[in-house]
């Protein structure tokens, strides 16, 4: 039986597409689910979302590739959850006797089971480990692959510490041995110290069988789940590090078992069959045997690699570059996930002359509606490019806390990164391969306001107002091609949210501007944390957040700072000498979620009335820019940027001609910089020229009045200019 998806009992619908954006002549699969039965399809590319009556309201045009107009859908499973898999090898399935051993830190009990290890499916048993009840330790051993002989060990585990384990089993004796340490680190951050220091050497319980061998099973050995005994998915996930594993064709005698758990080479105990050393191949799912016996596997659904483990004795600032070795633990979650893995329900062939785009696959039952965006990219054929923040999208993606504005029913699979893990741990990665409700167009603005999807189609309506020639492109674009991406247009938008950036993203606009580029930085909060692609996956992104917030979903452990997929150190960029400021003048320093209510605007600096930026305001006469808005009320709203003035590096280039303040906002966290929201621009030798509005909320002004406003003809003016003046050109004259 499945487990209902919400408690609405209308809410069903469930999907992705394979890739967030396609050029024409692609194949676009869409992953779709539902309750069985009939749900009608539509496809349209959007225009505007907010269905606000004071707005444009809703706003897209249907096309029609070929698709059907019906789907008959039936549910899709989720199988949620990371873990080590190991494929079967008859030598993993020792002759006579063996030792199994592990270090492990529980980070979440819940009185259920949870694997440690398990080379185990139904009637195929042969050895596990697992979690189990009250904090309770327990071993199972089959000689036929059915019936168990279970050992438990007899201490109550420890949460959020490091302990030992080991199972030996003596055929010719009928024994099995269950060994247990808590390494009662005082240290407070759960590493080892030392077991004999500690005066917690292991202790064993023992238990009897029927004398003969193991069985010879053929299932995988797991470490972190077990195979469903029902369906194709695993259950009895683990919450909590694992480090070491290893398994010996000898069963150790207490001596050695107690050596082992101090960290000793096991070649220098016995007969290995498998060591695995977690600290390699942490950029990838590479599972290393060290054995020589090959017997290397795969970390699936997304752990935490990188991650400290039970002998790190490093600082809160340790990286994984620096001490490998002492990273050889992976975190395992229950709610993790890397590709949901569900079969193609339609593919859409994207025709070759497709208008560039946000497009939405819609279905849609009586009470229930669905939407699926994709991008169609531009191919450099318009002079003007919005860079859609798609990872920004991604970062965001789950319906599971106010800031994704939908109230349809929590139904995402996953996590993002705003939330944590099950464990109170921190997100680390997030795929876009799962299904999600949060990229609905019209989703609601009653707790802080539009962003994303919504935010980036208040530009789509107003560029299609103003009749602007104009394509998109994606972070995607911007990440694998840099400057390629760019190089066509004479003007790039950047939109109201684009919060992650990777290393590859910001060369691509510094030599875009480099080389006289024009970048109309519409948005706040923008080109902020450090954001790794996986190279092998790319449709995954890492973010570890450093603690410049104190929110509990940005918070790393100790030494955690360091992204596994591309060993970058983690935070904000600006941590890292790469300010936001010095691409687009300005850069994040306040918040706020409050009505306007007509409060505030733009009021225009002195500095606005310099001749040289008379194009700027040309038919512009208010003294207050954007007190209006369909986003909380202003163009100045949300998250903000602005000018850092005493900023040496942008004291000279960078000018703000219009500032928006108000007791309501608030400053941002670690960054002593007073809370604002600024119109600025900047120059960069070569002729590169940025103008920015330095709030999310921006975008949301522009269709004020029917598209006549300071807010609208303000920005048409830079996008006229910047487009009409060529790469490097003067575009002050």
């Amino acid at each position: 039986m499945v487990d209902p998806v919400s408690p609405d009992p209308a809410v069903s619908l469930q999907g992705y597409a394979q890739e967030v954006r396609v050029f024409p002549g692609d194949r676009l699969p869409f992953m779709l689910s539902g309750e069985p039965g009939l749900a009608t399809v539509r496809l349209a590319r959007l225009i505007h979302g907010d269905p606000n009556p004071d707005g444009p309201g809703f706003k897209d045009e249907v096309v029609a590739w070929g698709q059907t107009e019906a789907l008959t859908l039936q549910p899709q499973h989720t199988d949620v959850g990371s873990y080590l898999a190991i494929d079967h090898q008859e030598s993993l399935n020792p002759e006579r006797e063996f030792t199994l051993a592990m270090w492990f830190m529980p980070t979440l009990f819940s009185g259920g089971w949870h694997t440690l290890a398990a080379k185990w499916a139904p009637n195929d048993l042969a050895y596990a480990l697992y979690v189990t009840g009250h904090r309770t330790l327990t071993a199972g051993v089959s000689l036929d692959g059915r019936a168990v002989t279970w050992c438990t060990a007899r201490d109550w585990l420890k949460l959020g510490t490091w302990q030992f384990t080991a199972l030996t089993h003596f055929p010719d004796r009928g024994e099995i041995r269950l060994y247990y340490a808590d390494s009662r680190a005082s240290s407070g951050d759960g590493r080892v110290d030392s077991i004999e220091a500690q005066g917690t050497s292991p202790v064993a319980s023992l238990k009897t069988m029927p004398t003969g061998p193991l069985y010879k099973s053929s299932a995988q050995l797991l470490f972190g789940a077990t195979a469903h005994p029902t369906s194709a998915g695993h259950w009895a996930h683990f919450n909590g590090k694992i480090a070491r594993p290893v398994l010996m064709a000898d069963a150790l005698d207490d001596r050695s078992i107690t050596l082992l758990a101090e960290g000793a080479d096991p070649r220098e105990l016995g007969s290995v069959i498998a060591s695995w050393n977690l600290s390699r191949g942490v950029s990838g799912t590479a599972v290393v045997d060290e054995s020589g016996n090959e017997h290397h596997g795969i970390a699936v659904n997304g752990p935490a690699r990188a991650v400290t483990g039970p002998f790190w004795t490093g600082t809160a600032a340790t990286m994984y570059s620096e001490k490998p070795d002492l990273y050889d633990a992976v975190h395992l979650h229950e709610d993790d996930l890397d590709d949901a893995g569900w079969e193609p329900s339609l593919e859409l062939e994207v025709p070759a002359d497709a208008r560039s785009g946000i497009y939405s696959l819609k279905l849609e039952r009586p009470q229930d509606a669905l939407h699926v965006p994709f991008i169609v990219c531009g191919i450099g054929r318009a002079p003007l490019c919005y860079v859609v923040p798609t990872y920004t999208w991604q970062a965001y993606s789950t319906n599971r806390g106010s800031h994704s504005y939908t109230e349809d029913g929590l139904i995402d699979r996953g996590v993002c990164i705003y939330d944590a893990h099950r464990d109170g741990s921190m997100v680390y990665y997030v795929t876009r391969r799962r299904p999600t409700r949060s990229h609905h167009p019209s989703a609601g603005f009653s707790q802080w306001g539009a962003h994303n999807t919504t935010a980036g189609l208040y530009l789509i309506d107003w560029l299609e107002a103003k009749k602007l020639e104009y394509e998109l492109q994606t972070d995607e674009d911007l990440h694998e091609r840099g400057i390629e991406a760019l190089e066509p247009y004479s003007a790039v938008i950047l939109g109201s949210h684009c919060e992650y950036w990777s290393a590859a993203m910001l060369s691509g606009l510094r030599d875009y501007l480099s080389r006289g580029g024009h970048v109309l930085y519409l948005g706040g909060n923008g080109l902020y944390w450090v954001t790794s692609v996986d190279p092998a996956r790319p449709h995954m992104i890492e973010v570890r957040k450093s603690g410049d917030w104190d929110d509990w979903w940005a918070i790393p452990e100790p030494g955690q700072f360091e992204h596994s997929t591309t060993l970058e150190p983690g935070g904000l960029w600006s941590r890292l000498g790469r300010l936001p400021r010095r691409l687009v003048g300005v850069e994040f320093s306040s918040l706020v979620f409050e009505e306007a209510d007509g409060r505030w605007g733009f009021q225009r600096l002195p500095s606005s009335f310099d001749p040289r930026y008379h194009f700027v305001f040309e038919g512009v006469d208010d003294e207050v820019i954007g007190a209006f808005g369909l986003n909380r009320g202003s163009a100045a709203g949300y998250e903000m940027d602005s000018v850092h003035e005493g900023d040496w590096d942008g004291r000279d280039r960078t000018v703000a001609l219009a500032r928006a303040t108000h007791d309501l906002f608030w400053p941002t966290m670690k960054i002593p910089v007073r809370p604002a929201s600024d119109i600025a621009m900047t120059d960069f030798p070569g002729g590169g020229v940025v103008f920015a509005a330095g709030s999310v909320a921006w975008t949301g002004s522009l269709s004020h009045n029917d598209y006549d406003n300071n807010v609208s003809r303000l920005t048409e003016n830079v996008v006229r200019r910047f487009i009409s003046t060529p790469r490097g050109g003067d575009v002050y004259s």
